[in-house]
């Protein structure tokens, strides 16, 4: 049995989404046995009883000691990466942050020094392989969609419910913002506006709009928005690199929810949104936003067919088995390696 080490920290998304259900599964399967620790608490005889190391997005100097440890004691090494710190726009909080020359350099060098790097996007694996290091390989993400097995209900409203889920997008949500003011005033009490995490500070305090904190729990997010049957969700995708190498988690998460979405015209769909049969595509600008919103209002024979294609196809194409068997693909072949 393989024994597998995850540098990084439990309680991001990032670990819920992308190592935990693939690992618990294969761990399952008698396949391996993981566990994860933050670096601070990693030492060099931790790392000699694990076989095979994932660095989970890390970026702290101090990490590069486990990164050492690993290779002297012959361990293979794997960087799991689902954003491109070089490509964030420095006008964020977190582009400014990782824009320290000591955290760019960590980056790099993880980039360029694992034995493999793993990432979320195929245009990010194109970029890697091309600037910092061959060994890259890119696969989907899984989505364990038991939640669907609980009891939803019928809606409790006769209101449509248009709804986000995510982190602060302010510069994606630009021609977003004024489409669903357009909406809101359009439409007055037949539609409401539901906020999981970011809500734009234009729309808050609107009696029409609600907003709910975040759930860092993955699971019980998810439980909370399959129950919340939203009419139509919104998937804002600013253009540039840095949100061409994210991953297609939005897509994930609304159609196995059974959650018509609408989304940005942009590469990180392009393999599983289909106009018009599993989502709908808008390029990013005012107008596109609100002819799309407004058109999906008006047309519940359309948001049926999405929604329904959607969820068909998110449980053909973002299976955990078929993720993790990617994954042992990854460790089987980091094995076989002299």
């Amino acid at each position: 049995m393989r024994k597998i080490l995850v540098v990084g920290s439990k309680g991001t998304a990032s670990y819920q989404i992308i190592l935990l259900p693939p690992l618990r599964y294969l761990e399952g399967q008698g396949y391996c046995s993981f566990e994860i620790l933050p670096h601070k608490q990693v030492t060099r005889s931790i790392i000699s009883s694990y076989d095979i190391i994932l660095f989970l997005r890390s970026i702290e100097p101090a990490a590069l000691q486990c990164l050492e440890w690993a290779h002297r004691e012959g361990k293979k090494t794997v960087y799991v990466i689902d954003d491109h710190f070089l490509a964030i726009p420095q006008t964020t909080r977190l582009g400014q942050i990782y824009s320290k020359p000591a955290y760019k350099e960590t980056y790099i060098y993880f980039l360029k020094n694992v034995h493999m790097v793993k990432v979320e996007s195929p245009v990010f694996r194109d970029l890697i392989k091309k600037q910092f290091n061959p060994k890259v390989i890119y696969f989907p993400g899984s989505i364990d969609v038991s939640f669907t097995r609980l009891f939803r209900g019928p809606k409790k409203e006769n209101r449509l419910v248009i709804g986000y889920e995510g982190a602060k997008k302010e510069s994606s949500f630009r021609p977003v913002i004024p489409a669903l003011q357009r909406i809101l005033k359009e439409y007055g009490d037949i539609v409401r506006l539901e906020f999981y995490g970011y809500c734009p500070e234009e729309l808050k305090g609107h009696p029409n709009v609600s907003h709910w904190k975040h759930n860092e729990d993955y699971s019980q997010f998810m439980q909370r928005l399959y129950r919340a049957n939203w009419d139509i969700g919104l998937a804002p995708m600013d253009d540039g690199l840095f949100y061409h190498c994210k991953s297609n988690v939005k897509f994930r998460d609304y159609a196995s929810c059974r959650i018509p979405g609408i989304y940005s015209l942009s590469p990180i769909y392009r393999d599983c949104v289909f106009h018009k049969k599993t989502g709908y595509f808008v390029p990013q600008t005012e107008q596109g936003w609100y002819v799309g919103i407004r058109e999906m209002i008006e047309n519940p024979k359309l948001r049926k067919k999405i929604s329904q294609k959607a969820a068909k196809a998110v449980t053909k194409n973002f299976k955990v088995k078929q993720c993790a068997e990617n994954w042992r693909s990854l460790f089987q072949g980091l094995i076989d390696i002299p």
